[in-house]
């Protein structure tokens, strides 16, 4: 099939049922510790430096960009940044004769968050301050990047949740986050989709050789560098066309999808490191990635394990302040699921809110002329992607149109969509996304239109949208079990996509009986039972008390069983 096209985002419009969720990460990120001056001298002084500050006027502008809102201090931010800035344009030390990576990873949250800044508002002096740094800090380090040294097993090692400079090898300073050099990336490809500079082409392609150069799983490399390269890589694709890069963003995908992804579909932070925890930096990573990657490919996988990763990776890892968490990696052998820090303030709360922020605008594709309509004429394809309330402006090539979209998933496979204004004048296929684990043969689709509508398949249909306009579809969402890795001895139950987990005393019991013998305890909020065990969707931490929260603790991997 045709692939959805990487179009505009939706843009997000007022709504009367805002996303619980973004309002949390927007509470969060207006509390006191991410102060204007704690958080620049962090950026200058601290170890990572550029660090905080780049990731926060990031966070709090694509937040700005999906609320319309304008966050407390984030005009604070950007005008004081220049006064703290080295004599060579940029924060912390200047290196003469080496370059440190954890300043290169720093520097690439805060060009992009200076450009999205400049996005949200038009000022320019954010986007030559970007484009600044860009030509005194990313582009003489990429002429170093051919004598980057290859890292080894066990440069991770010793490392806490934040990582540090563990040494010196020939002209680079070395962190303990292992390959963070890739985060680079982040700031030379938001700066080339600004000015299309082949200076700035030609560091992306030399970092992109260093990510094709070693064996990253063997040198146990930091997934939040690894696919922070992939997503990066994988929009530099979408910029240039490069199949190149793309080839390299998938096979990136393909080694997390193997080696670093969690039962509850979170990354581990290293490769190899069952000892470590979840990242949800990382985890808000490869949900950008699935996402982009379906764009290109129009492979369901793609789109699946985007939903698997929004409820159950980025949903637990959420925590009820709002803030993004670490926890304990599941999977074969490692049953429980359980809290390691409850707020990542440092990193992960700020990533969570662009995760955030991307589902709200990427929950819509489009696919331009994929089949003949009845007019004659190509139909545009319009793929709901992702099920959210919200009302959303879409600018397709045949004009605006303006959603409501009301939901019940993932709990229930029932989902509206309200026509609130169209412009278009000619038919478009509408296709909702039908996960791969219900049944499309017991899915129900209903069109109330004003002008004639041709169903083709469950979930997809063809008419020419108008004000007032009805689609629906409802497909089922049962209680399902599924190996682990495909270890048939390592079972997780699941309603749906929602992963459940076995809390308390009760969840000690590793056998999992057969879903028949397993029964609702409360059918609206998915939660199950079988004796005296209660099974309940660990993205539930969300709306927990802060204690309740930070003790969470349940069995997600059980052994098959018959009681």
């Amino acid at each position: 099939m045709p692939s959805p096209s990487p179009v505009s985002p939706a843009a997000p419009l007022p709504d009367d049922s805002p996303d619980p969720r973004i309002a949390a990460s927007w509470r969060r990120l207006q509390k006191d510790d991410y102060d204007v001056d704690p958080v620049l001298h962090d950026g200058m002084t601290g170890e990572w430096p550029a660090d905080l500050p780049g990731r926060l006027i990031l966070g709090l502008s694509r937040l700005a960009a999906v609320t319309g809102r304008a966050p407390r201090r984030l005009q604070d931010l950007v005008e004081a940044l220049p006064s703290r800035l080295n004599a060579a344009g940029y924060l912390g030390p200047v290196h003469r004769d080496a370059t440190d990576e954890q300043q290169l990873a720093g520097h690439g949250w805060l060009v992009s968050g200076l450009l999205a800044h400049h996005r949200l508002t038009r000022d320019d002096r954010s986007r030559q301050l970007a484009l600044d740094i860009v030509g005194s800090l990313f582009l003489p380090a990429a002429s170093r990047l051919p004598d980057y040294p290859r890292r080894r097993r066990g440069d991770d090692t010793g490392a806490g949740a934040s990582g540090r400079v563990i040494g010196r090898k020939r002209r680079w300073l070395l962190s303990s986050d292992t390959y963070c050099v890739f985060i680079a990336l982040e700031g030379l490809v938001a700066a080339y989709s600004e000015t299309f500079d082949q200076a700035i082409a030609d560091a992306i392609e030399e970092l992109a050789g260093l990510v094709d150069r070693d064996d990253l799983v063997a040198a146990r490399a930091q997934l939040h560098a690894t696919l922070t390269a992939a997503r990066c890589l994988h929009a530099f694709h979408e910029l240039t066309g490069s199949a190149a890069v793309l080839a390299t963003a998938r096979r990136l995908y393909e080694l997390y999808a193997a080696h670093g992804r969690t039962a509850n579909s979170a990354t581990w932070n290293w490769f190899g490191r069952a000892d470590s925890w979840t990242e949800p930096c990382a985890v808000a990573d490869s949900l950008i990635l699935a996402l982009g990657l379906w764009r290109t490919t129009g492979d369901i996988r793609y789109l699946d394990d985007a939903h698997a990763i929004e409820h159950n990776g980025l949903g637990h890892a959420q925590k009820p302040n709002g803030g993004f968490g670490l926890d304990a990696i599941t999977g074969p052998g490692r049953p429980w699921l359980s809290n390691v820090h409850p707020d990542a303030a440092w990193c992960c709360s700020m990533r969570g809110a662009v995760a955030l922020a991307e589902l709200q605008e990427r929950s819509y594709s489009v696919t331009p002329g994929s089949a003949p309509a009845d007019s004659g004429r190509a139909a545009d394809t319009l793929g709901i992607d992702l099920y959210r309330d919200g009302i959303a402006r879409l600018d397709l090539p045949a004009g605006a149109l303006v959603l409501r979209q009301r939901t019940g998933y993932p709990v229930s496979g029932r989902t509206m969509i309200e026509v609130l204004r169209s412009d278009l004048g000619r038919p478009l296929r509408i296709r909702f996304m039908l996960p791969s684990w219900t049944d499309p043969a017991r899915t129900t689709t209903t069109v109330r239109a004003d002008g004639p509508a041709t169903q083709e398949e469950p979930g997809q249909f063809i008419t020419t949208p108008a004000a007032g306009d009805r689609y629906s579809i409802d497909f089922p969402v049962n209680l399902r079990v599924r190996p682990e890795s495909g270890d048939m001895r390592a079972l997780t139950l699941r309603h749906g996509v929602l992963l459940l987990g076995a809390e308390g005393a009760d969840g000690a019991d590793p056998t999992l009986p057969p879903p028949a013998h397993i029964d609702f305890a409360d059918p609206w909020r998915a939660r199950y039972r079988h004796g005296h065990r209660q099974f309940s969707p660990v993205r539930d931490v969300f709306e927990r008390s802060g204690d309740a929260a930070t003790g969470f603790r349940a069995r997600v991997v059980f052994v098959p069983g018959s009681r």
